[in-house]
């Protein structure tokens, strides 16, 4: 037990120490455990983890779901701490592994009576009070904005502010967003010389002030409950890196499309998903399950760590997919929730990049890229492509996470094929 009464457990035998939970592959272990076991320990019931250095000698794979078996199981402010050279190539390997699931190294770890190491926390995800969200609209669109900014100015949500980067020719967007009256404060940026889709999006992204990011394509409509009900969302579910829903295509005059693959509802109720999980059965569909930028709300922290391409799965940085690559990288990093509800709509008119054959065949490319990197983690191994795991939203206590197939899911050639993976032909909200 830690000196406030939580649960510590010992990872093998030479970490075993007075007082802690024996968990391995030694005879006198208290606990059965083997590298790639799953922990035998509910969500957030753990203090600490200590173990050694066996860690660092498991394939990239096993690392990856150790840790993620970690993050489960720590409660919010728990320590994982492994006795290794922190100096060592293996711990520097292992402490940025951890920084992409979504855990907090500190390389290298030192403390009275301890032996050094790595030492790597949980973060508390847990949304507590009314935080300041910004509703950032990389906008280029002149004849969709004004729809789309009222939108923005109808949430029922009161602490937000807007931030409008103008990447138009024209001075039409400048007009609206100086005259239009608003209750938020609305800050107006013209790019001094065009920027491009993913250079807005950056420049938004910089200049957010609060805790949490929505993006607002400038075709697109968001419903008034939308930040709201997706704010809720992590403050029920306390280790979600993203909130997102189902959509509506529309039209270019604004009136509904039918469901494509990518845009069905994944689940069947309104859920708690384990991140990973969801990211593997994405990108195993080549399509962008989980909604287009203006779908979603996560924390700006959570992107932070990339910058200065803000923007990217590892190495990879997905050019014409912004969506994909980053859902991915935030769903490595921890769970999402999924509502049914389907509180935006994103607009399909012939200006979208999406249309020009050349875009389309780089964003297949894009989509190829993001699905080898993918691979190369190993973690599709440990799953079916099409499986979820999956919680009740809001989650009730002690509840275990269950097994379900995504609905809407396209099969794909298995993970031999590699870049094969990727269809024939990317859905029309592949990118913005």
């Amino acid at each position: 037990m830690t000196p406030d009464g939580g649960l510590a457990v010992a990872i093998g035998r030479e970490s075993r120490a007075p007082g802690m939970l024996s968990m391995g592959w030694h005879a006198d272990a208290d606990v059965s455990f083997r590298p790639g076991d799953e922990f035998p320990f509910e969500d957030r019931a753990l203090a600490r983890i200590d173990c050694g250095g066996f860690v660092t000698k498991l394939e990239s794979a096993q690392k990856l779901h150790f840790l993620l078996e970690c993050r489960r199981s720590l409660r919010p402010h728990g320590e994982l701490r492994i006795t290794v050279d922190a100096a060592s190539a293996a711990a520097r390997d292992l402490a940025r592994l951890a920084e992409r699931v979504g855990l907090d190294a500190e390389n290298p770890y030192s403390a009275p009576g301890v032996a050094p190491g790595l030492r790597v926390t949980k973060p508390d995800r847990m949304l507590r009070g009314d935080p300041l969200v910004s509703i950032l609209i990389p906008a280029y669109n002149e004849p969709f904005f004004g729809a789309c900014f009222d939108s923005a100015l109808a949430q029922t949500y009161e602490r937000i502010e807007i931030v409008i980067c103008d990447d138009s020719p024209g001075t039409g967007i400048e007009a609206l967003a100086r005259t239009r009256a608003s209750r938020f404060p609305v800050r107006y940026e013209r790019n001094a010389t065009r920027r491009g889709p993913r250079g807005n999006f950056t420049r938004c992204f910089e200049l957010a002030r609060g805790e949490f990011v929505k993006f607002l394509c400038d075709d697109d409509l968001l419903a008034p409950t939308c930040v709201a009900k997706l704010l809720d969302a992590f403050r029920n579910a306390p280790d979600i890196a993203l909130a997102t829903t189902a959509r509506q295509r529309t039209d270019a005059e604004g009136r509904p499309l039918a469901d494509q693959p990518a845009t069905v509802p994944v689940v069947a109720e309104d859920s708690v998903i384990a991140g990973y999980t969801l990211a593997n059965a994405m990108i195993f569909a080549g399509l962008n399950t989980v909604g287009e930028p203006s779908t979603t709300l996560f924390r700006k922290t959570e992107l932070l760590g990339q910058a200065p391409e803000y923007f990217r799965f590892g190495d990879e940085a997905g050019h014409g997919i912004i969506d994909l690559i980053t859902w991915a990288a935030l769903l490595l990093r921890g769970d999402a929730v999924y509502l049914r509800e389907r509180l935006s709509s994103f607009r399909n008119h012939p200006g979208q990049r999406q249309h020009d054959p050349k875009k389309a065949q780089r964003n297949i490319e894009s989509i190829r890229g993001l699905q080898a990197a993918w691979l190369a983690l190993g973690l599709h191994r440990r799953l079916k492509p099409d499986a979820l795991l999956v919680k009740p939203y809001p989650p009730p206590a002690d509840t275990d996470w269950r097994s379900e197939p995504m609905l809407g899911f396209a099969a794909r050639p298995s993970p031999a094929a590699g870049a094969g993976m990727v269809p024939a032909t990317p859905s029309s909200n592949a990118s913005r």
